[in-house]
C-alpha cells in the first residue's frame, strides 16, 4: 500500500518550486542590494578593511533624559 502512494508521486512539482523559490529569493536581495544608498555601501564595503570594530548600522537618536521608562 505504502509502496504504490510512494509511486504515485510526482516529485518534479517539488524541483519547480525549488527552482521558484531561489529566483525570487534571488531577485528580492538583488533588489534591495540595488535599493541601498551609496553612503551604506561604502560604510559596508569599507568594513573588511578597517582595523577598528565598526557598527555599520546608523546610530539611532535616543533622548538621555528619558531612560525608556514611563514617568
Amino acid at each position: 500500500m505504502l509502496k504504490d502512494v510512494v509511486s504515485w508521486l510526482d516529485y518534479s512539482v517539488f524541483d519547480e518550486l525549488a527552482l521558484v523559490i531561489f529566483a525570487s529569493c534571488f531577485v528580492a536581495i538583488v533588489a534591495w542590494t540595488a535599493s541601498l544608498r551609496r553612503e551604506s555601501t561604502h560604510r559596508y564595503g569599507s568594513i573588511p578593511l578597517s582595523d577598528e570594530v565598526v557598527d555599520p548600522r546608523p546610530q539611532q537618536n535616543t533622548n538621555p533624559s528619558s531612560n525608556g521608562r514611563p514617568n
